[in-house]
């Protein structure tokens, strides 16, 4: 079954950290274009398929992903069986933030959740999901930087995210003489001008620090390298995984570190949860 555990391995084989782009496409929007094939990338990683042929690709991620996500909903991808993934690509590690649009941090991920769509809800049985977030620095089509991180140690609970999009929901409500209409977003306006033809779409836009910003007292580093990844798993959850010590031994062998530590909930930042902290560079 894949997981982060192959993501990584398979990564750290990887020779190319070039984020490739197609070049049979016309390309109107470079950085979103670039965005997409780091998502290409990620996922290829986890279906351990990096560099094989579209042939040899399609058939890795059938067998891996029980979704693969679209462009207007979360996630980007199920894992059959783990985890859901959302992946974000940034340009910059310096004062970078996240942009979730409209879908609020998650440390979970819910099939009753409303912005999800139906594929992703009926793809197979599932109640919850664990929501993992994969960030990459990519310049210039290079990947420097990558960043596993689990909802659970980043994300509050989604009560918390909800409360504040229904106070927002219930003070539009409460306006007069506006015509609000059924929405899944934070409120429409209908028929704003005289003529009843003009429409206001209130969306929310979540933005969260980046993990390379929250979690970079655990990464310090004086030294300069080429790429550098890193991943916190939570140790409950790491010492699950059926390929743990396949893995273990594998990063003896390639200068991969792994060690303990403990991280700040996110519900209760006086509680501190055991992790496990993975760390490769060249």
């Amino acid at each position: 079954m894949a997981n982060i555990l192959t993501a990584i391995k398979s990564i750290v084989e990887n020779s190319s950290l070039n984020i490739a782009e197609k070049s049979d496409e016309i390309i109107h929007n470079r950085a979103n274009h670039m965005g997409a094939a780091f998502e290409d990338y990620v996922k290829n990683a986890f279906a351990n398929c990096l560099g094989q042929s579209e042939r040899e690709i399609k058939h890795a991620r059938s067998q891996a992903f029980s979704y693969l996500g679209n462009s207007k909903n979360p996630p980007d991808a199920m894992l059959k069986g783990g985890d859901a993934v959302e992946i974000k690509k940034i340009e910059s590690l310096i004062n970078s933030q996240l942009q979730l649009n409209s879908s609020y941090p998650k440390n979970k991920l819910y099939s009753g959740n409303p912005k999800i769509c139906n594929n992703c809800r009926t793809c197979e049985e599932w109640d919850e999901k664990d929501m993992l977030y994969v960030v990459g620095q990519v310049k210039k089509q290079e990947l420097h930087n990558l960043f596993f991180i689990y909802g659970d140690l980043y994300c509050d609970s989604h009560e918390v995210y909800e409360d504040v999009e229904n106070v927002i929901k219930e003070g539009l409500q409460s306006l007069e003489e506006v015509e609000l209409a059924e929405t899944n977003e934070l409120g429409r306006v209908n028929k704003v001008d005289h003529l009843g033809i003009s429409d206001l779409r209130i969306r929310g836009m979540w933005l969260i620090k980046s993990p390379f910003l929250q979690f970079g007292y655990l990464t310090e580093d004086t030294n300069e390298y080429t790429f550098k990844l890193v991943a916190l798993i939570p140790e409950s959850k790491y010492s699950n995984f059926e390929n743990v010590n396949e893995f273990e031994k594998f990063c003896k062998d390639n200068g991969i570190s792994i060690s303990d530590e403990e991280i700040e909930n996110p519900q209760n930042p006086a509680n501190l949860i055991n992790t496990k902290l993975i760390i490769y560079h060249y």
